[in-house]
């Protein structure tokens, strides 16, 4: 009950990021660099602190590789995910990015020998069914999308691999090593995306400073720790589905703050991802 706990706290915690982007007002990649940025800084004295107080004997050079790669894996996800939004249309890309879980189950059972029962498939279906239902139906295959849609599926891939990786890596590091150093290393991989697509550092309004420090600060050191934190605990594929828990409280937010009132395919979609969820930590537990 308390990972249950910590999973919804996580999901809605990493809701606000979509509308954080939006207020930030600056180019996605740009966005996502900082983000990681503030990330890694807000962790670094942390890291450094506990470091110095446990006597830190450091970390086995195989960790500190696959970690190096879950960074790259979450560089990859943010840059091929934002760049589909410029080639195929916004519910393209979410509907196809949120089939994450379905690529966690797979790497799971293929690198971390993670078997899932006929009842968890059905339970994944639903709740990414859910997630195409709250997209509002308007998915659109047309060869001159393919781009965008072949983006936004490798975008999901990543962030499956992200996961996968992590679920590994956190069978031998502390949670506070890993998530600052992952954190850095994809910091790290976003600037020289920034730099390759010469996309701006500076020249900023100072509130898109303020939004990229809350980007760092809830959606990633909050939402994203406490779901690698559920890594060492539960299997891969039970923290990617409760990641669809994000569309429902970006849903909600986008209600609050900007106004944009959900049409009923939200609370019908809502509803799927729920039941999804539920079937699958009741045939987890049976």
């Amino acid at each position: 009950m308390r990972q249950v706990i910590l999973l919804l706290t996580a999901a809605a915690a990493v809701s606000p990021a979509s509308i954080f982007i939006l207020l930030a007002d600056a180019p996605a990649m740009s966005v996502a660099f900082y983000r990681m940025l503030f990330a890694s800084a807000i962790l670094a004295p942390i890291f450094i602190y506990s470091a110095f107080r446990k006597k830190w004997s450091g970390i086995s050079p195989k960790s500190l590789l696959l970690t190096a790669f879950a960074g790259l894996f979450l560089t990859l996800h943010f840059a091929t995910w934002v760049a589909s939004l410029f080639y195929t249309p916004v519910a393209n890309s979410v509907i196809l990015v949120t089939t994450q879980p379905i690529f966690v189950a797979s790497l799971g059972f293929l690198f971390l020998g993670e078997r899932l029962r006929w009842l968890g498939v059905v339970a994944i279906l639903i709740a990414v069914s859910g997630a195409v239902v709250i997209a509002g139906g308007d998915f659109n295959l047309s060869p001159e999308y393919l781009k965008g849609d072949i983006l936004a599926i490798i975008g999901a891939v990543m962030a499956a691999a992200y996961m996968t990786v992590g679920r590994r890596v956190r069978r031998d590091m502390d949670i506070l090593s890993y998530v600052f150093l992952c954190y850095s290393f994809s910091a790290l991989g976003l600037l020289i995306v920034v730099l390759i697509f010469n996309d701006p550092l500076s020249g900023f309004q100072p509130k898109s400073y303020l939004y990229f420090f809350l980007l760092g600060l809830i959606p990633s050191v909050f939402g994203h720790t406490l779901y690698n934190w559920a890594l060492r605990h539960l299997k891969a594929y039970l923290v990617g589905v409760c990641i669809l828990g994000e569309p429902i409280g970006a849903t909600l937010l986008a209600w609050l703050v900007l106004h944009q009132k959900p049409t009923v395919f939200f609370y019908m979609g809502a509803v799927l991802i729920g039941v999804g969820v539920l079937i699958l930590f009741y045939s987890e537990k049976k």
